[in-house]
């Protein structure tokens, strides 16, 4: 009961999974070279990012030289969300404004990941801080004045970097651990000097959360899977951040995510493809072939035919057709076409043509087939067709032939028409063949 629906199923479900798996493998590595190409793309914008946050960096130390002074006392102050720590009484820099504008310069690229900006003097008789996180606040205050600036610019080799016109007067670190916090960051220092003098020192807290940030975003405008997990990875990338010692920043795609992404897609893709294919077959057989009897069209075949030479031809015409369907109705009419065709079918070869070319007029063309086997051919058809009524019915068929006319198709069907004729007034449900050498043969049931 259920086998007819499993053979169908299976018919369609088997080429739909090879087609599937085709797909998924073309999708697959052009999305896998899709992000190859674009991960390079990726890596230029990380280093343009950390070059504009140096650019941005370097533009403070202008707006550091020309800003005012006041006198403070010992303690902390808060000015335009900028907290200064005065250690000493003494002439200090109002640079909250400049370290705001800062911050929001630097947002397009670090968004919200900029953890603390700081300007540390030298000498260190005061510190300003963009927060001043207790973290900071603890630290500093039991630091000597120049502990902290001291410390830095050894460590990060910032001496003298106003010789340094060809190369980094900036630094980036490391990413480390900030104690307290646990939060892993790295810093951007900026050493200011001023008649070779060191004054001032530029500290950019930025979480390194922002470079996956930065990736997701760039994953999200682009249709990308970039990431700087490590694993199975179809493709790895160095970025070497300018102006740091820092290992390099190493990105690239896994096969796992290239194929989560592009499965579903292809699924639909081969789906779509294939159910495509199977309408385009439909119309194709619809244009070529009938309908009703799966022969050949008449206006599909009719144009080929003036190329064809050499060939062997019947023409079948069903027998008193036109009184069948006066007194049984044109639904069985059409049944005993439908019948008829079925039989004549499975009497010709699959290289055999035959097209419907009337009503209930029939082509059918052969190859390499001389007069007396085309004759045994027609025999077999006309035989096979009258030896079992359709519809309760006794139907019989004609059937006029010529064979191996090495002529045009047109001169070969009146031939293959005249000796059809020839069939019906002589009797009907008879077989004539012409032959040119022997002009035509009568085979009588």
């Amino acid at each position: 009961m259920h086998q007819p629906f499993f053979r169908s199923y299976q018919r369609h479900i088997v080429p739909i999974l090879q087609l599937s798996i085709l797909v998924l493998v073309i999708v697959s590595l052009s999305y896998a070279m899709f992000n190859s190409f674009q991960i390079n793309r990726l890596s230029k914008s990380i280093i343009n990012d950390f070059n504009q946050i140096y650019s941005l960096s370097r533009r403070f130390a202008q707006y550091y030289n020309n800003t005012t002074s006041i006198t403070l006392e010992k303690g902390i102050y808060e000015k335009n969300g900028v907290d200064i720590m005065v250690i000493r009484r003494g002439e200090v820099k109002i640079l909250s404004h400049g370290m705001s504008k800062l911050r929001t310069e630097l947002a397009p690229m670090v968004q919200d990941n900029i953890w603390t900006i700081a300007i540390f003097e030298n000498p260190a008789h005061y510190s300003h801080f963009s927060p001043l996180r207790a973290e900071y606040k603890k630290r500093y205050h039991s630091y000597k004045p120049n502990d902290v600036i001291q410390r830095i610019v050894k460590l990060e080799g910032l001496e003298n970097t106003f010789d340094q016109f060809y190369s980094c007067n900036i630094k980036l670190s490391e990413p480390y651990i900030e104690e307290g916090t646990d939060q892993l960051i790295r810093t951007v220092y900026y050493p200011i000097y001023n008649n070779r003098m060191l004054d001032a020192l530029l500290a950019i807290d930025i979480r390194e959360n922002f470079i996956h940030q930065m990736i997701n975003t760039f994953n999200k405008d682009h249709w990308t899977v970039a990431t700087t997990q490590h694993g199975w990875a179809a493709y790895q990338h160095q970025v070497v951040i300018p102006c740091s010692d820092a290992e390099p920043i190493t990105i690239g795609f896994r096969f796992l995510d290239i194929f989560k992404l592009t499965l579903i897609p292809s699924l639909f893709i081969s789906l779509f493809a294939y159910l495509s294919m199977i309408v385009f077959k439909k119309r194709q057989v619809h244009i070529k072939r009938d309908k009703m009897t799966g022969f050949y069209r008449r206006d599909f075949y009719e144009p080929r035919l003036k190329k064809v030479s050499n060939f062997s031809m019947l023409i079948i015409d069903i027998d008193f057709f036109k009184m069948i369907n006066d007194n049984y109705g044109y639904k069985v009419g059409d049944e005993v076409i439908t019948e008829i065709t079925r039989r004549i079918a499975s009497q010709i070869r699959s290289d055999d043509i035959a097209i419907r070319w009337g009503g209930e007029e029939f082509v059918v063309l052969f190859k390499e087939m001389n007069d007396e086997m085309l004759h045994t051919k027609a025999e077999r058809i006309r035989e096979h067709v009258a030896h079992k009524p359709i519809a309760n019915i006794d139907v019989t068929i004609s059937v006029g032939g010529v064979a191996l006319y090495n002529d045009e198709f047109c001169e070969a069907y009146k031939l293959a028409d005249h000796a059809l004729y020839q069939s019906k007034r002589e009797g009907r449900n008879r077989v004539t063949i012409h032959n040119k050498h022997q002009n035509t043969r009568d085979y009588t049931t």
